[in-house]
């Protein structure tokens, strides 16, 4: 059954079915303890069995009925106006309230023989229909108007759930364009390093280059049809690109990577931390640093999961990309960040005492973890990265 199936067959209906017979019955006992005690104050007192006899055959009726009136209601709503619906509900109107004459002369026969010896048959029948009228427009109306509410009830709730669905449905599509966005940026500086090996004429270590980018990429592009994996993995891909670049800078570059095991199985989006990694180095070097130190940790704080990347090298003008020259790192970014997770990340720029910069990335506090099902891709995610 989908989600809509659920709304269409809900269980409101069979309530308020349930809810009408309930007043019905409870009106009828109402009537019956009424008609009992008024015949005692006036010094005549009748038998409770000749009472209830007398009274809620009627209420038994309408408990009969108006459940059938409430689920044509549903089907054949008043509103919008259609003639052959209105039709409809007043011949059934008037034939229920035909029904209800009938069964209160029937009932009242118990306590009056004197009119049944008086007036014809169809006297009486005229008589209790007019009687009667007032409470069937009454409950008739009250019928229609519960099964209006119901009905727009549960159009609200098809339209909330379409609206919602919709909107996943454009979150999955723009997390993917910005994905899409995302390799081709994380390529073309993963490729000008490999290119650099080469033209320093180092065969070698460019040739164990192109080894570890192939490596890399069947790890991170691999279409296993998720958009979010672990921490643990976020990491071991940022693992896979420092080591390559370490390859083409050698001594010159160190980095260090610290997980928390609480946060270890916390999902984020693919290639979260990748932009961030590749400024703190590409940025970092630039400066013309003889030795570029960069750190990555994920810790788990009083507020959320705090991913920080911090190097001693780039100062903070420099890792923050001017508007003029962003690209697609940390603006690529923040877009990620605003889709998967609202207002509810953020992403920071702060100096780091000693010179540097850190980014810093906050993600909410109860994140989605990593369901059993997914023990699976994570053992075919190490395998690609072992």
């Amino acid at each position: 059954m989908t989600s809509l199936e659920g709304v269409e067959r809900g269980s409101p209906s069979a309530m308020a079915t349930l809810a009408i017979v309930c007043v019905c019955l409870a009106l009828g006992a109402i009537g019956a303890l009424e008609a009992g005690t008024v015949s005692a104050a006036h010094g005549i007192p009748l038998d409770w069995t000749v009472v209830v006899a007398a009274t809620t055959p009627r209420w038994i009726h309408l408990a009969i009925v108006l459940p059938f009136v409430f689920h044509l209601a549903l089907r054949m709503p008043l509103v919008p106006f259609r003639a052959r619906v209105v039709g409809v509900h007043l011949a059934l109107f008037v034939g229920l309230s035909l029904s209800q004459a009938i069964v209160s002369v029937w009932a009242m026969g118990f306590t009056s023989h004197e009119i049944a010896m008086v007036f014809t048959w169809w006297a009486r029948l005229q008589r209790n229909w007019y009687g009667t009228l007032p409470t069937m427009i009454l409950a008739y109306g009250a019928v229609l108007v519960a099964a209006w509410g119901l009905n727009e009830a549960r159009e609200r709730q098809r339209r909330t759930l379409r609206a919602s669905q919709l909107e996943a449905q454009l979150q999955a599509a723009r997390v993917a364009s910005l994905r899409a966005q995302l390799q081709p940026h994380f390529l073309y500086n993963t490729l000008n390093g490999i290119s650099a090996l080469v033209s320093a004429l180092q065969p070698t270590r460019a040739v164990a280059a192109i080894e570890q980018l192939g490596e890399l990429l069947h790890a991170s592009l691999r279409d296993d049809g998720r958009e979010e994996i672990t921490i643990e993995e976020e990491v071991a891909l940022a693992d896979r690109y420092l080591a390559l670049q370490a390859m083409r800078f050698g001594e010159r570059l160190h980095y260090e990577l610290r997980v928390a095991p609480a946060v270890a199985d916390y999902l984020v989006p693919v290639l979260l931390l990748q932009p961030i990694v590749e400024n703190a180095v590409i940025h970092g070097l630039d400066t013309g640093q003889e030795v570029l130190r960069v750190s990555l940790s994920a810790t788990e704080t009083a507020t959320g999961v705090e991913l920080r990347v911090e190097n001693d090298g780039a100062d903070l003008e420099t890792i923050a990309e001017p508007a003029a020259r962003q690209g697609v790192g940390l603006a690529l970014t923040r877009a990620r960040l605003e889709t998967c997770y609202g207002e509810k990340a953020t992403l920071s720029l702060l100096p780091r005492d000693g010179g540097g910069a850190i980014v810093r990335i906050l993600l909410p506090r109860f994140p989605r973890r990593a369901e059993p099902s997914s023990e699976r891709a994570r053992s075919d995610f190490a395998e690609a990265t072992s």
